[in-house]
């Protein structure tokens, strides 16, 4: 009978370990590949405010006239230019 040192058991258990754990990762790359793209961002990130529709000009120059920004008169004349009505001259 030949004698067989422990050491060369341990060797196989490394090795049984080693393809283990190497099968493991592999099987969570998979899992992780197929359950698509992540949400998650590093840093976290504040979700974007909704963006508000432009007024458009004429909606503007009422806005600030009801203000008292500006005139009467200076409404009627912005208001003509921007309807394409008059010249500011």
């Amino acid at each position: 009978m030949m004698f067989e040192p422990p050491a060369v058991h341990w060797f196989w258990i490394f090795w049984i370990g080693v393809i283990f754990l190497v099968g493991l990762a592999v099987l969570i790359a998979v899992i992780r590949g197929l359950s698509g793209p992540s949400q998650q961002t590093f840093p976290p990130t504040a979700p974007m405010p909704p963006s508000q529709p432009s007024e458009a000009p004429l909606d503007i120059l009422a806005r600030r006239f009801a203000k008292g920004e500006i005139t009467a008169e200076e409404y009627r004349k912005a208001r003509d230019l921007l309807s394409g009505g008059g010249s500011p001259s």
